[in-house]
């Protein structure tokens, strides 16, 4: 199980949906971290008040930010490593699903993660700044199989999913101390599902979209426990399917190697 107390918890995400019950999770636990930094384009401030009232002892912050800028990312992500000294934990889990908007889709999805992680990174990497930790990245089950409705996000997230097993590769883990897991949500009760037909790659949706919206789903309470389960495992280059609030790992198939 993944010791908390003392830790530096960066989360990059909104205030509703998986991500954010997740950081109630942490809080409401009473976990000893050291300082919670909470990074947005927007500031919820009775949100943030709420966090802190769940749990006192740790410092909670606000960081702007704007996921598709890089200038933007590096110069809160440096803020923040600053503020810190050390970041332990990374949670990636901004989440748009906007596939007629292709440049936000891809943009927050994925590069805004991968920029995020790599500004991270000299925080973390314990040859430089840091002393190892974790990197939770926010995929999806259309992270693994193909959305034809929302070929767009599903392209963002099998990214993801590349990028989260890359990093996890067993020789950069040796060298900097910094774990990678993805999280593949399924179907999830959150703001995202509310407008799917407006979001859709092209207009031939309509019967992909009524199997979605007719299909029983989670709630983010359920999906972040089973999350919290997976990050307590600490098993680097590790995904895993969180659905109907059950937690199963991904065995990826070998195609290819040198």
């Amino acid at each position: 199980m993944y010791d908390w107390s003392g830790k530096n918890v960066v989360y990059a995400g909104g205030f509703t949906g998986i991500g954010f019950q997740l950081m109630h999770q942490l809080m409401q636990r009473q976990m000893k971290m050291k300082m919670l930094g909470i990074m947005h384009h927007m500031e919820n401030v009775e949100m943030m008040k709420k966090l802190q009232a769940e749990n006192p002892s740790v410092k909670v912050v606000f960081m702007q930010v704007n996921l598709m800028d890089k200038s933007s990312i590096e110069q809160a992500m440096t803020k923040m490593g600053q503020m810190m000294g050390n970041i332990d934990v990374l949670l990636n889990c901004e989440d748009v699903l906007l596939d007629k908007d292709v440049e936000t889709t891809m943009g927050v999805n994925l590069m805004g993660m991968i920029h995020m992680t790599m500004k991270a990174m000299p925080y973390m990497d314990k040859t430089q700044m840091g002393k190892g930790g974790m990197v939770i990245n926010m995929s999806s089950v259309y992270g693994l199989e193909p959305a034809p409705a929302f070929a767009v996000y599903a392209a963002a997230k099998h990214g993801v999913i590349g990028f989260t097993r890359s990093m996890g590769d067993k020789r950069i883990h040796q060298m900097t101390g910094v774990m990678f897991m993805a999280m593949c949500p399924g179907l999830t009760s959150t703001e995202m599902m509310m407008n799917l037909r407006d979001n859709v790659t092209w207009s031939h949706s309509e019967s992909m979209v009524e199997a979605i919206e007719s299909a029983k789903h989670q709630t983010p309470e359920q999906a972040a426990t089973q999350i919290m389960k997976a990050i307590d495992m600490m098993k680097n280059g590790s995904m895993w399917i969180v659905s109907m609030g059950q937690l199963k790992e991904v065995n990826p198939q070998m195609h290819w190697q040198m």
